[in-house]
Parts: structure tokens; sequence; C-alpha cells
């Protein structure tokens, strides 16, 4: 997965479940929109993408829980201590 600054505006927007019509349900950066996502279920991050509103770049749900993953072990390594 290719990241990209975590300061780009960035758009949450969900689809129904019938696959039809996609609402934008929150606006900020991509770090906002990742902390946003880390607090919902997995079930209900399946069913958003988070689009960079500056570029042609949609993370899917595959894509949001790898960059979830990849923050986690980042605030982690940033919390432990040095070595």
């Amino acid at each position: 997965m290719t990241t990209y600054p975590l300061s780009e505006p960035a758009t949450i927007y969900r689809t129904d479940t019938s696959g039809g019509e996609r609402k934008s349900v929150a606006r900020g950066s991509l770090a906002d929109c990742a902390d946003i996502l880390a607090g919902w279920s997995s079930e209900d991050r399946a069913m958003v993408e988070i689009e960079v509103d500056d570029m042609a770049l949609r993370y899917g749900s595959d894509e949001i829980e790898e960059l979830l993953q990849l923050l986690r072990e980042e605030d982690a390594d940033r919390k432990s201590p040095a070595g």
C-alpha cells in the first residue's frame, strides 16, 4: 500500500447497503479520517471509503484496515522506550 502525507485533505464516504447512494459522512485530513474510523467497528468500516480530495486516490475497506494497522504500529513504536 502506498501512503500519502497524513495532512492531505480527505473525505469519508459511506455507501448504503444496497450499493446505491454514496454519502459524505466526515471530512478532515487523512489522519483525521483514520482517527475517526479507528473508533468504528470493522463492519461499519467495510461500508466506507476514504477519498483524498486533491488526488485520484481512494482507500477502500482493505486499504483502510492496512492504514489503521500502520498507524497503530507507528504509534506503538513512538511509545516504546528507546533501546
